[in-house]
């Protein structure tokens, strides 16, 4: 068996090239980077290959087809401009577009495989086929609109998105792109079922996951001996060291035994340090409230993996409406930021901006844009803290600032970046983070979504120095209960719930 202390196991991962081992030495950051690079690039060729073709169909259906099947030749006297399709080519666009991400085209299962891609694409051609049909009836394209034109569009699009799809697969494949967003997984024990997972993710080098080792259980014991290709770590205290040192995204629990504390103490040093949890059932039940049922090559595993913002549809929606409410509340709010600003210089002369690193998804860090509410320096003799209700530091202005919320204005700038939301748990300070996930149990949960400007635990009242438990406990029950009602219904209540504002 290969015994690896973790440091040597950090070196060990080496890569001889790029393309093999480009993860073992790029961030998580970095990687996650290139896998939203990957998903964009898809995006485009998908989005190319779909506009394209349903204009070539126009051609194909109205120029080639009445030579090669003279019955449905079409007199010019009858026959419809590409103009007149522009409105049926712009909505069927759209609607396989998004029948393609709804439908987990570009999620991590399908990011890498063809396989797995194809039966979602004609899963998609068969709505977009009946859908386009129908909705061109309700809204009066019909009556011009070609039937043979829908099924040439339905076979172009089949040949042309998957030629699309295997071509940029295969070039993120040559440029080392693939083996740079596989997630990498560590075990906890080895059995037979992990044992499983492992040679579905070595045989495949286009396997969503990456095998980087294993770890013994809790007693330092291996159920069953790993294979000499998977190293192994000499103790199960090594875990966490590894977590913290970035090197594997995610960790799986083998079906082994152990206790129900042991699994807690584990799921929260993994949350602790941004590292996916998951759990191979052994005919125990924990934190099923918390846990979505996947699987990898037969084996079930349970984890948290389908939040409702990681929906790519209820994403799309969500960002939608950021971008239109920014802008708009960007544009609303000029005159009253330019005024305050004003009255803050006249008070206190100097920035009349503050900005601050916060913490946003997945612990990546940004910069927040606030009017100054406080004296210059207002920190340098207290530190990092919360404003308390008699706070000597604040200015004259910005104790009305503060409670009616218009020092948060600049922020719908934030918004638009996409470092904030407008609805969401509010970013906290790394240095106050570091205090707090260490304190309050599963504190970092709340950085699997983006930030907002307000949110569920602000509309009730626990913002600033509150009990920071019950913020948490409202933090999470928005990201498990998210809808956009529960959005529109925070963005409503913000204008009338100021509790704990100062």
């Amino acid at each position: 068996m290969n015994i690896a202390p973790v440091d040597q196991l950090l070196t060990g991962f080496a890569p001889h090239n790029f393309k093999e081992r480009t993860q073992s030495v790029l961030s998580k950051e970095k990687r996650y980077s290139m896998g939203t690079l990957c998903r964009l690039a898809l995006l485009i060729s998908d989005t190319i290959a779909i506009f394209g073709v349903l204009v070539l169909a126009y051609y194909v259906r109205f120029d080639l087809l009445p030579y090669v099947l003279p019955a449905e030749h079409v007199p010019e006297n009858e026959r419809r401009s590409l103009t007149s399709y522009i409105p049926s080519i712009v909505l069927g666009g759209v609607l396989f577009l998004f029948l393609l991400l709804a439908n987990g085209a570009y999620n991590a299962r399908t990011l890498l495989r063809f396989l797995h891609f194809f039966p979602l694409l004609l899963k998609s051609l068969l709505i977009w086929t009946v859908a386009i049909l129908g909705i061109s009836r309700v809204l009066g394209f019909d009556e011009y609109l070609s039937r043979i034109y829908v099924v040439v569009s339905a076979l172009l699009l089949l040949v042309s998105v998957s030629a699309s799809r295997r071509l940029v697969q295969r070039l993120t494949k040559s440029m080392g792109i693939n083996s740079a967003i596989r997630q990498r997984i560590l075990f906890v024990d080895w059995t037979e079922k992990s044992a499983a997972i492992a040679k579905a993710a070595l045989s495949a080098p286009s396997h969503p996951y990456e095998v980087v080792g294993c770890a013994p259980n809790i007693a330092n014991r291996f159920t069953n001996h790993p294979p000499p290709d998977v190293p192994a770590l000499g103790s199960y205290q090594e875990v966490r060291a590894l977590c913290e040192k970035g090197l594997i995204d995610s960790v799986i629990l083998a079906d082994g035994r152990h206790t129900k504390d042991d699994v807690l103490a584990l799921a929260r040093d993994c949350e602790k340090s941004h590292v996916d949890f998951m759990v191979i059932p052994s005919g125990f039940q924990i934190l099923l409230s918390c846990l979505d049922l996947t699987t990898i090559n037969g084996v079930p595993l349970l984890g948290v993996t389908k939040l409702p913002l990681h929906n790519p549809v209820n994403w799309a929606i969500k960002r939608g409406i950021d971008i239109v409410g920014a802008t708009i509340g960007l544009l609303l709010s000029a005159p009253i930021i330019l005024i305050f600003a004003l009255l803050v210089y006249l008070e206190s002369p100097g920035p009349v901006f503050y900005r601050q690193v916060r913490v946003g998804r997945r612990g990546r860090k940004f910069t927040i844009i606030k009017i100054r509410s406080m004296k210059l320096d207002a920190e340098t003799e207290s530190g990092a803290r919360w404003a308390k209700k008699d706070d000597s530091r604040r200015l004259r202005v910005g104790t009305f600032m503060r409670r009616t919320n218009i020092d948060e204005l600049p922020q719908f700038w934030n918004v638009l970046t996409g470092d904030l939301s407008l609805v969401g748990p509010r970013p906290e300070r790394p240095e106050l983070i570091r205090l707090f996930r260490e304190e309050i149990l599963y504190y970092n949960a709340r950085h699997n979504i983006v930030p907002g400007m307000t949110g569920w635990a602000q509309i009730n009242g626990f913002r600033g120095d509150t009990d920071l438990s019950e913020r948490i406990r409202c933090d999470i029950y928005y990201i498990e209960n998210w809808s956009l009602i529960l959005d529109l219904q925070i963005m409503f209540m913000t204008f009338f719930r100021w509790e704990g504002a100062h």
